[in-house]
């Protein structure tokens, strides 16, 4: 292609911001040769899109049963703004010499906007694209995705600190056989009902094999549940529920007539947070599962106990100093929290259709390391989500809107003339604001560079 965008989002590295927030940066446009084109114009907006097919059984107008491919999708837009940053929208044709061209951007995400994510079957996206509109070829159009995050406070709600608890039994036929009916008991019991990525979920697990069928493995996994919804059809709402592994331990085996105690735990990792509103058309929610795992040739199946369990992105007050269920909980107060996040990719591998995309996620410090994201660039934070209102005012740019010709003027309002190179470190011409001589376009930060904070707005 003879064009390619850089993306900078403004003291923001990584691109990763909170709902209700100002994004702002810049687009830096590199043209190889002349363009004839209408307009360029920049649009930030997010989206929520789902999609899978299914085969279904219909009958024909012979009678006949056949089986038909229905695809199910459905598509929802959260916001859209689109910023016109040269020529103007269906105007009269104009070149666009070669060169470099830096435009930049600023929004506002709207306070409830989604978290993104990227699924099996749906995605919520949010992204920035710059467009340039071609009067006789297809437009060229440049994207960045970047990452919202919708807080998920857990101090809100106070039945998040209660502990998850449950004493369950399962008896088997295999015993039956030899007059033996003793069950196998599982007793399990949790800190909290809530937690955050990078927190511990310390469990207290005791199981009683009074039976004669031996427990090859007790098990813990965290599994992300994730409903799609669709209603393409336009007759009823469709739903596709999907679930995966996130996390799981393995604690060991039990002998029959054996009795274990397990105090574990399974850390969170980086994940999506649980859906908040019902309305989405992607809701995730994340089950914890304990499974006494046996033959099958005993009958009967495992010994398994589900409990509902809520991932948030701001942790519960005191829960860093958790010892495990059973300890005496510590009272509230700023020693006692993890510290700022830092932000890492998904764990999950899963990606819908072709987005590639990564969303980041609040991975907060409870092992007592300092919030950095190290190498995957850092992010240390003077708190934990600032309001838009708390940023610093950004610095005024001094603007040069694009020419407008009179209506009876026929000539474009654009160079005629293709500007010849200047020597390196001087100037490079800038469409749609002024720049000092000696302006330099902001390198993306490197790898294993250790930037000052994420650069909340």
């Amino acid at each position: 292609m003879s064009s390619k965008v850089n993306f900078v989002f403004d003291s923001n590295p990584l691109g990763v911001y909170q709902a209700g927030q100002l994004i702002s940066g810049t687009a830096e446009l590199i043209t190889e040769r002349p363009k004839t084109i209408r307009s360029i114009f920049i649009t930030i907006n997010g989206y929520g899109e789902t999609r899978w097919q299914e085969s279904e059984e219909r009958v024909g107008e012979d009678g006949k049963t056949t089986k038909t491919l229905v695809t199910h999708t459905t598509t929802e837009v959260y916001y859209s703004t689109d910023q016109p940053v040269y020529g103007q929208a269906g105007g009269s044709q104009l070149e666009l010499p070669t060169g470099k061209y830096v435009f930049p951007f600023r929004a506002t995400i709207p306070p409830n906007a989604p978290t993104s994510f990227n699924g099996a079957h749906g995605q919520i996206k949010h992204e920035v694209t710059l467009t340039i509109d071609r009067a006789v070829r297809y437009n060229n159009t440049f994207k960045q995705c970047f990452t919202v995050i919708l807080p998920h406070d857990l101090n809100k709600r106070l039945e998040y600190k209660e502990p998850l608890q449950r004493l369950e039994s399962k008896s088997f036929w295999w015993g039956s056989i030899f007059g033996a009916h003793k069950p196998m008991i599982m007793d399990v019991s949790t800190s909290y009902s809530a937690y955050v990525p990078g927190q511990k979920i310390h469990f207290h697990l005791v199981l009683d094999n009074q039976s004669d069928v031996q427990c090859m493995d007790v098990k813990v996994r965290l599994l992300k549940n994730v409903s799609y919804r669709a209603n393409s059809s336009g007759a009823k709402e469709q739903l596709k529920v999907t679930e995966s592994r996130v996390a799981d331990k393995h604690c060991g085996e039990v002998l029959k007539h054996n009795k274990a105690k397990f105090d574990e735990f399974l850390t969170v990792p980086p994940t999506t947070p649980s859906t908040q509103s019902e309305k989405d058309p992607i809701r995730v929610s994340y089950t914890l599962r304990f499974i006494a795992k046996t033959f099958k040739l005993h009958g009967g199946g495992d010994l398994v106990m589900d409990f509902p369990i809520t991932i948030g992105t701001v942790p519960l007050l005191g829960s860093a100093d958790d010892k495990g269920p059973g300890a005496e909980k510590s009272q509230p107060s700023g020693a006692s929290h993890p510290g700022s996040p830092n932000f890492q990719e998904d764990v999950s591998e899963e990606q819908f259709e072709s987005n590639t995309f990564k969303p980041r996620y609040p991975v907060y410090p409870f092992d007592g390391k300092p919030g950095t994201n190290g190498s995957n660039g850092a992010a240390n934070f003077p708190s934990l989500y600032p309001k838009a209102e708390d940023a610093h005012p950004a610095t005024p740019v001094k603007f040069t809107p694009n020419p407008v010709s009179p209506a009876a003027q026929k000539s474009p309002p654009y160079p005629t003339n293709i500007p010849v190179a200047s020597p390196p470190g001087g100037n490079f011409e800038v469409l749609g604001f002024s720049v000092p001589p000696d302006y330099k376009p902001t390198p993306s930060a490197p790898a294993a560079s250790s930037t000052g904070g994420i650069g909340w707005k």
